[in-house]
C-alpha cells in the first residue's frame, strides 16, 4: 500500500524536529544536573575542610573540649549555606 508522499515527507521531517528537540533537551539536562551535582559536591567539601581543620586544630592545643572542631564546624556549614544561595541565585 502506497502512502501519500506528503504524508510520508511530513512524518520525516517532524521526526526530525522531535529529535533535534530531544538532544537539546538531555544536553539541558545534563548541564542542569552537573551543575547542582558539583554544587553539592564543593558544600560538602567546604564543611569537611572545616570539620578536618577544627579537629586538627583541637588534637594540636591538646584540648579536652573539642571547641575548634564545633565552631569551625559550624562556621563552614553557615558558609557552604551562604555560597549555595548565591550560586543558586546567581544569574
Amino acid at each position: 500500500m502506497q502512502f501519500f508522499p506528503e504524508i510520508v515527507v511530513w512524518f520525516q521531517v517532524h521526526l526530525k524536529i522531535k529529535s533535534r528537540k530531544l538532544k537539546d533537551d538531555n544536553k539541558d539536562n545534563l548541564k542542569f544536573y552537573a551543575k547542582y551535582s558539583t554544587l553539592g559536591f564543593q558544600m560538602v567539601a567546604i564543611i569537611l575542610a572545616g570539620a578536618f581543620g577544627g579537629k586538627a586544630l583541637d588534637s594540636w592545643l591538646n584540648w579536652s573540649f573539642p571547641v575548634f572542631t564545633l565552631v569551625l564546624t559550624l562556621l563552614c556549614v553557615a558558609g557552604a549555606v551562604f555560597y549555595g544561595m548565591r550560586e543558586l541565585f546567581k544569574k
